[in-house]
C-alpha cells in the first residue's frame, strides 16, 4: 500500500499534529508516521508524571536501624517504572516486559540495605564491595543485597523526581559514572530482557537509593527478540532523548560481533550536511545487555532539530534512517512551530571524574557472557560453570564501571 506523504508542516495544519520544527525546512512525514508520532505523544502524556519523595514513596515505610525491615514502596510507583521501561522499550520496537516478585522484592531489600548503610555514592557499589555489613542486617539479607545490587542497575540521587525520571535518565545514560559506555541503557533495552523488579529507599543522608535488577540467568540463555538496536532508533525518534549534555548515540547487536570501531557520518537530510561523529567507542567486552556488540558516540557538532530527517552511517556495519518528534507536547515549545528546541536543564550536579577503563581485568557480566556464549555456541563445550555459581562468579568481577550517581551541591 502507497502512503500518501505531507510535508511536517501540513501535517500539523491537516491533523493538529503537536510536532515542534524548523518551518524554513522540514522533512516529510508519511500519514503512517504521523500516527505513530500521535501514538507515542499519547502514550508519553499517559504516564505518571507525579514526583516522588520520603513522605509519598513507600505503601509500608521501612525501618532501617535495629530490628530492620526493608518495607514496600508504593505499587503506583513501581507500576510506572515498569510503564516507562516499556513504553521505551516501545520506541524501538522491543517487546515488554513484566514484574518478577522474587526479584521486586530482593530489589527493595537491596535499596534498604543500602539505605540503612548510606551507601557512599561516588565508589562502586555493585556487590557492595567497599561496604561492612552492620550488625542488625543478618547475613542472608546481606547475601541477597550483595547479589541483587551486583546484577542492576543503581541510581543514586537527592532530588524529588517521578518514577519515570529515574528510568529517563538510565535510557539516556547522561549522568553515568563511567563516561560513555551507554551500559544502562544496554540492560533496559536488552533484547533478551523477559522481567525485571525495582526497588527504592531514603538513607538518612537524603539519598533516594533506586534498584533496577536487569541481569537475569534465563534471559542469557534467549533467542533475541531483534538483531539490532540503534539509538536513536530507526522510523520516528523522540528529541528530548537525543539530546542533551552526555547523552551519547548507540548501536547494539544482538548476535553479530564487530572488534573494530567503525568511522560514523550523521547526515541532516533536509539541510545535506554531513557530520561526523566523535568520541566513538567500542564496548562490546562488557557484556551489557547480552549484547555481543556495543558501540557509542556522540553526535557532536550535529544540530539535532524536531522534524528533520537524519542518515546515520555507521562504517558498513549499519546505515539506517530516523525522524524526529516533539515527545512532550505539554510544553510551550509544543505549540509554537518556530520556538527553540530546548531540553530542560537538570539541577547543578557535580560530576565525578570519568573512571578509567580496565582493560585488563574482565567485568563479572562480561565472564558470565563468555561462559554463556561459550556454552550457547559450542555444543562440544564442557567447561561452562554450572548456574548455581552464577552470583559468586558475578562478584569476583567489577561491574562498577556500570554505574550511575547524581548528586547536587548545596
Amino acid at each position: 500500500m502507497i502512503f500518501k506523504k505531507f510535508t511536517l508542516a501540513a501535517a500539523l495544519v491537516l491533523l493538529a499534529a503537536p510536532l515542534s520544527i524548523n518551518t524554513a525546512q522540514a522533512a516529510t512525514f508519511s500519514t503512517g508516521e504521523i500516527k505513530q508520532v500521535h501514538h507515542f505523544q499519547h502514550e508519553y502524556a499517559n504516564l505518571n508524571k507525579k514526583n516522588y519523595n520520603v513522605s509519598n514513596i513507600y505503601a509500608k515505610t521501612p525501618h532501617l536501624t535495629k530490628k530492620f525491615k526493608v518495607g514496600q514502596i508504593a505499587d503506583k510507583y513501581a507500576d510506572s517504572q515498569l510503564d516507562y521501561i516499556n513504553y521505551y522499550r516501545s520506541l524501538f520496537g522491543l517487546t515488554s516486559i513484566t514484574e518478577n516478585k522474587l526479584a521486586q522484592k530482593n530489589a527493595q531489600k537491596t535499596a534498604a540495605v543500602m539505605a540503612a548503610i548510606n551507601a557512599n555514592p561516588f565508589v562502586n557499589q555493585h556487590g557492595l564491595p567497599n561496604e561492612t555489613k552492620p550488625n542488625y542486617v543478618s547475613k542472608s539479607m546481606w547475601k541477597v543485597a550483595q547479589d541483587t545490587s551486583e546484577t542492576s542497575n543503581l541510581n543514586f540521587n537527592v532530588s524529588d523526581q517521578s518514577a519515570g525520571d529515574v528510568i529517563t535518565d538510565l535510557v539516556t545514560d547522561h549522568y553515568n559514572l563511567s563516561g560513555s559506555d551507554t551500559g544502562h541503557r544496554a540492560w533496559i533495552l536488552s533484547s533478551r530482557l523477559s522481567t525485571t523488579g525495582v526497588g527504592a529507599a531514603y538513607g538518612s543522608n537524603g539519598y533516594r537509593y533506586s534498584v533496577q535488577k536487569v541481569l537475569n540467568v534465563d534471559d542469557l540463555f534467549r533467542d533475541s527478540s531483534q538483531p539490532i538496536v540503534a539509538y536513536p532508533s530507526s522510523g520516528v525518534f523522540p528529541i528530548e532523548l537525543a539530546k542533551g549534555k552526555n547523552v551519547a548515540w548507540s548501536l547494539y547487536l544482538s548476535d553479530k560481533t564487530v572488534k573494530n570501531t567503525p568511522e560514523i557520518t550523521i547526515t541532516d537530510l533536509d539541510t545535506k550536511k554531513n557530520y561526523k561523529a566523535a568520541n566513538i567507542e567500542n564496548y562490546s567486552s562488557s557484556g551489557y545487555g547480552n549484547f555481543k556488540t556495543i558501540l557509542t558516540y556522540s553526535p557532536d557538532k550535529t544540530p539535532i532539530i524536531a522534524g528533520h530527517q537524519y542518515q546515520v552511517k555507521i562504517g558498513n556495519v549499519y546505515t539506517y534512517k530516523f525522524k524526529l518528534f516533539k515527545q512532550d507536547t505539554t510544553t510551550e515549545a509544543t505549540t509554537t512551530p518556530t520556538a527553540a528546541i530546548a531540553t530542560p536543564k537538570p539541577r547543578t550536579y557535580q560530576y565525578v571524574s570519568a573512571q578509567q577503563r580496565d582493560t585488563k581485568m574482565k567485568s563479572g557480566v562480561l565472564l558470565q557472557g563468555e561462559k554463556s556464549w561459550a556454552t550457547l555456541s559450542s555444543k562440544n563445550d564442557t567447561t561452562s560453570q554450572q548456574p548455581q555459581n552464577y552470583f559468586d562468579i558475578l562478584k569476583k568481577g567489577q561491574w562498577h564501571r556500570n554505574f550511575f550517581m547524581k548528586n547536587p551541591l548545596y
